[in-house]
């Protein structure tokens, strides 16, 4: 039987949870900049929006 010891609550080894964060931090990056984009057009476009 297989020793699942270096498994954390998840289930994910702790690569495979390395790896999933980086996916969700480029993820969010990539969202908080389309989101600062979004709204400094929106400012240029109307200031008083």
């Amino acid at each position: 039987m297989a020793d699942n010891t270096d498994l954390s609550f998840t289930g994910l080894t702790d690569e495979q949870a390395q790896e999933l964060h980086s996916v969700y931090v480029s993820g969010l990056t990539l969202f908080a900049a389309v989101a600062l984009v979004a709204h400094i057009a929106t400012y240029i476009w109307a200031p008083w929006f």
